[in-house]
């Protein structure tokens, strides 16, 4: 059965929430997360913006025994019908703006995968990304159709076969932008 589609007003209430819900996350999480480590800084300078590079803070929930906060407005996301979304207690991670939270021990694909989506926030900002997520949730019911997510699983993809092999994210992202992908 085809998800009930939500309306114009639902939909800006949904984007709203899940803005103020992301600075909120932020918020919290930032002054308890770490800077990326040097070393990962170096090997993935070849495919970020230092300021990007810079700005990212992590932290391992795998090691505090907690996990990915729940997103209040995921039930209203459900409701209607079969809509897929990933449940956060089983997510590896989740960009909170410029704050990566992990439920297991990052990986290089898995912060690479993060900076993408730090990049996609960087160049495009927040809400015009939720509105993305929630557009394409609203249309196929499938989160990982989400032209965002997309992008991001390919370039860590292609990060991941070749990490020697270097190329721009951040002109990645804009081209898809310029080109209408988004």
């Amino acid at each position: 059965m085809e998800p009930r589609k939500f309306t114009p007003a639902e939909l800006s209430g949904l984007i709203g929430e899940a803005v103020l819900w992301m600075q909120q996350q932020r918020d919290h999480y930032h002054p308890l997360s770490d800077p990326l480590p040097e070393t990962v800084k170096g090997n993935l300078s070849p495919f970020f913006p230092s300021d990007i590079l810079e700005r990212l803070r992590i932290q391992d929930l795998s090691k505090t025994g907690r996990v990915i906060p729940y997103p209040p407005f995921y039930e209203r996301v459900r409701a209607g019908g079969a809509r897929v979304v990933p449940d956060a207690a089983h997510m590896t991670a989740i960009p909170f703006i410029d704050v990566g939270i992990f439920n297991r021990q990052p990986t290089p694909r898995t912060i690479f995968h993060t900076l993408v989506h730090v990049t996609q926030f960087s160049v495009m900002g927040l809400e015009r990304v939720m509105a993305g997520y929630f557009k394409a949730l609203n249309e196929s019911g499938l989160w990982m159709v989400v032209p965002y997510e997309e992008q991001a699983y390919n370039l860590d993809a292609r990060y991941t076969k070749d990490p020697a092999k270097s190329f721009s994210v951040e002109a990645e992202v804009r081209e898809w932008l310029q080109s209408g992908k988004f």
